[in-house]
């Protein structure tokens, strides 16, 4: 029988969307929110147990912990989780998801949700799993925007570093991009972008790949990389190596106390030029460009 981490905390109000968002981007089925007083509420949200329950809870401090610096109560925000059998819930959490705009044309939306485009708008499906990007974390929606922005000719190529999900491979697929790839080390997620590419009808443009970006001899006109600081750092060579001269790379999930170690990292050997940076709350999405 499958088995649910439940996970509650108490935190101001403003900071509840964030967090929603950053757990169901971890993989959270859904969450309930529960109204404490005119400051404070409390929010419970269910994970399938599979074995990573330690890393989702060790990310969910870290975000904490990072937005320290806005609301330093939130950090000692006491965070209990417990394990409970399967119950008939389980597929209640589809109505948490809804459809998201996000730049001038892209429109995101779970299979199951009825929406009516607008002129020139580019529809995604993605269906919320355990693989990381639904479109609702700031840093998916900024890599997102800068692919909308960067990508200019059907003749582009790009490469889609932690895939994850596969939502920023078939967003540049769907904007014109004429050869993508995504790579990523778990095999969840491999088989969740899989599906995906599928249910967009991409696979024509877009291959997914299990395995590190030194597996993939090619380079690129643009490859986008949202990752966590640790695997920014020391993934700079890799990065810079398989991108064309003149070529675009964007980084996203920088946090705002990361960024100034980010730059000078990817600028000091003088092969990569900033040209820009984007800021949603305490994110920063950095495009640089190959000389």
């Amino acid at each position: 029988m499958k088995r649910w981490l439940v996970v509650t905390l108490r935190i101001p109000r403003d900071f509840v969307e964030g967090i929603s968002n950053f757990l169901i981007e971890q993989g959270a089925t859904g969450i309930e929110e529960f109204e404490e007083d005119l400051r404070w509420e409390r929010i419970k949200t269910y994970f399938l147990q599979d074995g990573k329950e330690k890393k989702i809870l060790h990310a969910l401090h870290r975000y904490l912990k990072s937005l320290e610096g806005i609301s330093p109560e939130i950090f000692h925000t006491p965070i209990e989780a417990f394990s409970i059998p399967d119950q008939d819930w389980s597929e209640n959490w589809k109505r948490f998801f809804k459809p998201l705009r996000v730049g001038r044309r892209l429109l995101i939306k779970p299979p199951w949700a009825r929406v009516r485009l607008k002129k020139d708008e580019i529809l995604i499906e993605i269906t919320p799993g355990m693989a990381f990007g639904t479109g609702t974390h700031a840093t998916t929606r900024l890599c997102m925007e800068a692919l909308e922005k960067r990508i200019k000719s059907e003749a582009q190529s790009v490469l889609d570093v932690g895939t994850g999900s596969g939502i920023l491979a078939i967003a540049a697929a769907r904007l014109g991009a004429r050869e993508v790839w995504g790579v990523d080390v778990d095999p969840v997620a491999v088989e969740i972008a899989g599906k995906n590419i599928k249910q967009n009808r991409v696979s024509e443009k877009v291959r997914i790949r299990e395995g590190r970006i030194g597996n993939i001899r090619k380079k690129f006109d643009i490859i986008v990389a949202n990752l966590d600081f640790k695997n920014l750092w020391r993934m700079r060579n890799s990065l810079a190596n398989h991108l064309k001269k003149k070529g675009i790379l964007i980084l996203s999930g920088i946090l705002k106390e990361e960024e100034e170690k980010i730059l000078q990292r990817y600028s000091e050997k003088g092969l990569l030029r900033w040209i820009e940076t984007e800021q949603e709350d305490e994110w920063a999405c950095f495009t640089f460009l190959k000389k």
